[in-house]
């Protein structure tokens, strides 16, 4: 009888520590990144609402086989042709930029890492299959997975999420600031404990029912 009961509380115990509850995190991020006139082109700004407020963000996208900094139509056409698709259906682009890394941080509480998708949709408004400078605008989504490799209340948590908003892209060949992407948006994210080791103290606890 008393080997079950020990077998039954080293289930609880154990379960205990690989199955903490999940939890789920909301908050909104907003800031900057241009593609063109950057490398590494790395999307950054701040978190100012919600679970992980105040903080830091940033999306890291690589570019190293794209044509180099400093002639901005070579590098903008080479993103156009590899990364945009056209639905002539809906007059819809979508761009899409996979494998990004990711990083969230609460200010001094600790952080998060992970990989996203960037995607990016213009309407072509008058359905001329042109991109004028007005239609540079329109809504930004991806998909979210988080790694076991967080700092502090975070390190051991792993999951996915997704996030949603817009962006205004400043699509004028003449400015200082050509293809700046000014973004806005929120992230959602549903984590669980990921660290499958079991603590010295439960141990502990375990040994403690056979004396």
């Amino acid at each position: 009888m008393k080997k079950a009961l020990v077998m039954f509380a080293v289930t609880l115990l154990v379960a205990g520590v690989a199955y903490a509850q999940p939890v789920h995190y909301e908050f909104h991020c907003a800031g900057t990144g241009n593609m063109v006139k950057d490398s590494p082109v790395i999307y950054a700004g701040d978190i100012d609402g919600g679970d992980l407020a105040p903080g830091t963000w940033s999306i890291t996208v690589t570019d190293g086989a794209w044509p180099p900094v400093g002639d901005d139509a070579a590098r903008w056409d080479y993103i156009w042709v590899n990364y945009y698709t056209y639905d002539p259906g809906n007059f819809i682009w979508t761009g899409t930029f996979g494998n990004n890394g990711l990083y969230l941080e609460k200010t001094g509480v600790g952080s998060m890492t992970g990989i996203c998708d960037l995607t990016f949709q213009i309407i072509d408004m008058n359905g001329n299959g042109i991109v004028e400078p007005e239609e540079c605008m329109d809504g930004l989504s991806g998909a979210v997975i988080i790694i076991q490799d967080g700092t502090g209340p975070y390190a051991q948590l792993c999951g996915q999420g997704t996030y949603q908003g817009f962006y205004f892209r400043d699509c004028d060949t003449q400015s200082a600031t050509y293809m700046l992407d000014n973004v806005d948006f929120s992230m959602y994210l549903d984590l669980d404990d990921c660290g499958m080791a079991t603590s010295p103290s439960t141990w502990s606890a375990v040994k403690s029912l056979f004396e």
